[in-house]
C-alpha cells in the first residue's frame, strides 16, 4: 500500500520559503482547514506535481507551471519557481520523491515555461534511482491514468456522472481507469500478446500451406486476408488515437466555451442588438417616409374647422341648386303641349293650369338654367376636393405616426447606450478568438461524428476479415496434409488460448462490477439518509444507478446525492484494487446537508487506510469533525493567512 508520510513545499503557489505538513503513520483520517483561496487545492496540485510533473487547473487541463511560484518570492526578492519534496513508504520501503521547477540558466525574469526546467529524481531506501529505474517505480507506486481514484476534487463529480451516460466522452476513458485500478490490464495484456501469437501462428500456417500445391490457393488468400487484417488494424488503432486526441480537444474546447460562456453570452447579446438596431433603422426610415407622405396634408388640420364650415356652405347651396333645377325641369314638363299629367304626382293637369306655368316661366326668365348647372358643378368639385381635405385632416392618426417614430428613436438610443455598455465589458477580449474557439468546438464534434462513423466501418470491415478468414481457415483444414499439420496445431492452440483468456476476461470483468456493485452500495447505505433508498446498480461502464426498495431506479439525482455516489464508488474502488493509497479529498461536503456530511465523515476511515480531507470550517466545523471521526481523527492542520500570496501551513492542538 502507498502512504503518503510528509509534504515538503518551496515557494508552491501561497506557500512562500520552505514548510512541511506531516501526516500520522497510523490508519485514520488527516483534516486540513483552510477558507477559500488559502491554498487547499495548491496542496492537491502539489502532489500531484511531484508524481506526474503537472498541475491541473479548470476542465482537468494542465495549468501553467509558471505561474505556481510564489508571487511575493519573486516580487520582493527575484527568486523563481518551485520545489516538491514527497515522502512516502510503499509495501513498506520508504521513498523520497523531489521535483523542481526552476529557471534556466542565465535567465533572470523567466515569463513562461519555456523559460523554465523540471527535474525530478526518486530514492528508495535513501539509494537514488536512475532515470529508467525512476520511472519504473513511480509508474509501479501510482500509475498516472488511476491517479483520478486518488486525488479527488470536485470536478471529478461530473466525470464519474458521465458513466451513466452512455454516448458521453470521458464515460469510456474512466471505466478504462477503473479497470485499470481493479487489475484488469494484466489478464488484458495477456490476452494481447495471445493475439499476437495467433497472428504469427495463422501467418506460419498460410506460408506452409502456399508451398503445397492442393492448398496453395487457399494459403494465399489467407495471407492477402492477414495483410489486409494488418491494415485495418492499423487503421483501427490511428482512428482511436485521433478520436483520443478529438475527444481531448472537445473537453479542452467545452472548458475553454464554460470558462468564457460570460463573455460570449455578453457578445452573443451585443450582436442581437446590433441586428435588432439594423432592422429598428430600417422600420424608422420606412416609418419616416410614409410621415412625410401624410405631412403633405397636414396643414389641413389646422383649418379643418373652417373647412367643415365651408363644405356645409357648399352642400347647402348644392341642394339649392339641385332643386331649382328640379323645380324647373318639372315646370317645363307642365308647359309642354299635349302634358296632361304632372310628372311630379301623376295628376291631371287642366289646360288652365300649364298656361299658368307657361306665363311663369316667361315671367321668371326661364327659373334655373345654364348658368346653375354650370355652378352646381363647380359646387361639386369643390366639396370633393374639401372632403378629401377634410378626411386627410386626422390629427390623431398624425399624433400616433409621431410618436411611433419617437419610441423607435428612444429604442434606437437606448439599444445604442446597451451596446456601448457590452462593448465596455468586453474591451479587451479576442472576439475573434472567442467565435474561432466557438467555430473549432463545432468543427471538432463534425469530426468526431466523422471519426466514430470510420470507426464503426473499420469494426465491420474486421469482422468481416475475421468471419471470411475463418472459413478459408475451415477449408484449409481439410485439405492440409501432415507435412504442416504442426503449423496447423501451433494455429489452433493459439486461437484456443486467446478466445479462452478473451472469455476468461469477460467473466473476470463482470465479478469485478458485481464485487463493486455490492461494495458501493455498501458504502452508499452508510452514507445516504434515505431509508427508501435500497442500494445501487451498476452498469456495463461501472456507473452506479440509485435504487429505490420496490427494484425501480431513481432516474433523477440531486447534486448531494451524485457527490454520495461517488464517494461509494471511490471507496468500493479502494476495496477492491489491488493497488491501495491515500484518497486526497478536496472539500468533499459542499453539496451536501448536514445529515449526509455527519454520515460521510463517520464513514471516511472506511474508505482507505489513510484519508486527508481538505475543507473550510463552515464546511466541516472542527468539533463536528472530532465527534464524527473519534479516535479515528489523527491530525489536524490549519492554513493561516498571512497575506493575499502568503500561507503558513500550523499544526492544530487546541
Amino acid at each position: 500500500m502507498l502512504r503518503l508520510t510528509a509534504l515538503h513545499l518551496d515557494n508552491f503557489g501561497p506557500y512562500k520559503g520552505r514548510q512541511t505538513v506531516t501526516f500520522p503513520s497510523e490508519d485514520g483520517v488527516t483534516i486540513i482547514y483552510g477558507e477559500n483561496m488559502r491554498g487547499k487545492t495548491s496542496l492537491l496540485n502539489a502532489i500531484r506535481f511531484a508524481f506526474f510533473g503537472r498541475i491541473l487547473g479548470r476542465g482537468r487541463r494542465d495549468a501553467a507551471l509558471h505561474l505556481v511560484g510564489n508571487w511575493e518570492e519573486a516580487k520582493d526578492r527575484g527568486v523563481y519557481g518551485f520545489d516538491v519534496r514527497l515522502d512516502m513508504t510503499y509495501d513498506g520501503i520508504k521513498y523520497r520523491l523531489t521535483r523542481s521547477f526552476r529557471p534556466r540558466p542565465g535567465i533572470k525574469t523567466p515569463e513562461d515555461d519555456a523559460d523554465y526546467e523540471q527535474s525530478h529524481f526518486l530514492e528508495r531506501d535513501g539509494i537514488p534511482l536512475g532515470p529508467h529505474q525512476t520511472k519504473t517505480e513511480l509508474e509501479r507506486i501510482l500509475p498516472e491514468q488511476i491517479s483520478r481514484f486518488f486525488l479527488f476534487d470536485g470536478e471529478l463529480l461530473q466525470e464519474y456522472e458521465d458513466l451513466l451516460v452512455a454516448e458521453s466522452d470521458m464515460g469510456p476513458k474512466i471505466s478504462e481507469a477503473i479497470e485499470r485500478i481493479l487489475g484488469l490490464p494484466l489478464l488484458t495484456n495477456s490476452r494481447n500478446s495471445l493475439s499476437a501469437a495467433r497472428e504469427r501462428a495463422e501467418a506460419r500456417y498460410s506460408r506452409a500451406a502456399q508451398g503445397d500445391q492442393k492448398t496453395r490457393e487457399f494459403g494465399n488468400q489467407l495471407t492477402s486476408l492477414q495483410e489486409e487484417r494488418a491494415v485495418l488494424v492499423a487503421d483501427l488503432e490511428r482512428q482511436e488515437t485521433e478520436l483520443d486526441e478529438l475527444r481531448k480537444q472537445k473537453t479542452a474546447l467545452e472548458e475553454a466555451m464554460r470558462k468564457s460562456q460570460r463573455l460570449a453570452s455578453l457578445l452573443d447579446k451585443r450582436d442581437g442588438l446590433e441586428r435588432e438596431l439594423v432592422e429598428l433603422r430600417a422600420k424608422l426610415q420606412a416609418k419616416r417616409s410614409d410621415i412625410g407622405s401624410s405631412m403633405s396634408t397636414a396643414w389641413s388640420a389646422l383649418i379643418v374647422n373652417k373647412m367643415k364650415a365651408s363644405l356645409d356652405h357648399l352642400r347647402d347651396r348644392e341642394t339649392q341648386l339641385q332643386t331649382a333645377l328640379i323645380r324647373t325641369a318639372v315646370l317645363r314638363s307642365l308647359s309642354l303641349e299635349g302634358q296632361t299629367t304632372c310628372p311630379a304626382c301623376l295628376q291631371p293637369v287642366s289646360d288652365s293650369a300649364r298656361q299658368h306655368v307657361h306665363d311663369s316661366l316667361v315671367q321668371h326668365g326661364g327659373l334655373a338654367g345654364a348658368t346653375e348647372e354650370q355652378e352646381l358643378a363647380s359646387i361639386r368639385r369643390k366639396i370633393d376636393a374639401v372632403s378629401k381635405s377634410v378626411n386627410a385632416a386626422n390629427p390623431e392618426a398624425l399624433r400616433l405616426k409621431w410618436q411611433a417614430i419617437e419610441q423607435d428613436d428612444r429604442d434606437i438610443y437606448s439599444k445604442q447606450n446597451e451596446i456601448k455598455s457590452l462593448t465596455s465589458q468586453i474591451e479587451g477580449v479576442n472576439e475573434d478568438e472567442l467565435r474561432r474557439t466557438r467555430s473549432d468546438f463545432e468543427l471538432t464534434i463534425r469530426q468526431i461524428s466523422l471519426l466514430e462513423q470510420g470507426l464503426s466501418d473499420t469494426r465491420d470491415s474486421l469482422q468481416h476479415n475475421t468471419t471470411y478468414r475463418e472459413n478459408i481457415q475451415r477449408k484449409l483444414d481439410r485439405f492440409a496434409g501432415s507435412s504442416f499439420d504442426v503449423e496447423r496445431k501451433r494455429s489452433v492452440l493459439a486461437a484456443d488460448l486467446e478466445k479462452m483468456f478473451t472469455e476468461g476476461i469477460e467473466v473476470f470483468r463482470e465479478q469485478l462490477r458485481k464485487r463493486v456493485e455490492v461494495d458501493a452500495t455498501e458504502h452508499f447505505r452508510q452514507l445516504t439518509s434515505e431509508a427508501d433508498y435500497a442500494g445501487l446498480r451498476i452498469n456495463d461502464s461501472y456507473g452506479l444507478s440509485i435504487v429505490h426498495k420496490d427494484g425501480t431506479g431513481i432516474p433523477v439525482r440531486s447534486a448531494g446525492a451524485e457527490h454520495i455516489v461517488a464517494l461509494s464508488l471511490v471507496a468500493a474502488l479502494q476495496n477492491n484494487a489491488p493497488l491501495r493509497g491515500p484518497i486526497i479529498i478536496d472539500s468533499p461536503f459542499g453539496r451536501l446537508d448536514t445529515i449526509h456530511t455527519n454520515k460521510t465523515v463517520a464513514a471516511m476511515p472506511n474508505m482507505s487506510r489513510q484519508v486527508i480531507v481538505l475543507v473550510y470550517e463552515d464546511e466541516l466545523p472542527p468539533v463536528r469533525a472530532r465527534e464524527g471521526l473519534g479516535k479515528h481523527l489523527k491530525a489536524e492542520w490549519k492554513l493561516e493567512r498571512r497575506s493575499a500570496r502568503h500561507t503558513e501551513l500550523v499544526l492544530r492542538k487546541d
